[in-house]
């Protein structure tokens, strides 16, 4: 294993918390109807609400979150997954450029005896 893969790997193994999905900031007006939330000139919204929004079995699952630690393991859990797929990334370019090394060489002995083979008769 190279160096630079062998890196990846590592950098991998330490991501954690890993949490896919989004987070969302959202402000919203309350059921009173005499709150300023309702003002028609300057409505003051109720919020932040966070809303970290993902799916589980193909299926959309909201959870509401307040400020705090939860949410913030949530945002460093959501960054980490973000870093984990530009890694999985490289690592994947690499790989394929390891298979296709392998292939390319074979493949290209293959054409060259071919045009040999066919230009001399």
């Amino acid at each position: 294993m190279t160096s630079s893969r062998a890196r990846l790997w590592q950098q991998l193994t330490k991501l954690s918390p890993l949490c896919s999905g989004s987070l969302h900031e959202q402000y919203l007006p309350c059921g009173k109807s005499a709150c300023s939330c309702h003002d028609k000139d300057k409505p003051k919204l109720h919020g932040p609400y966070y809303l970290w929004v993902r799916r589980i079995g193909g299926k959309q699952v909201n959870r509401t979150l307040k400020p705090g630690a939860e949410l913030e393991r949530v945002r460093e859990g959501i960054a980490n997954y973000r870093k984990m797929q530009a890694l999985i990334g490289d690592l994947l370019t690499q790989e394929e450029a390891l298979v296709l090394e392998g292939e390319r060489a074979s493949v290209g002995e293959g054409k060259k005896n071919f045009k040999r083979r066919y230009q001399s008769r």
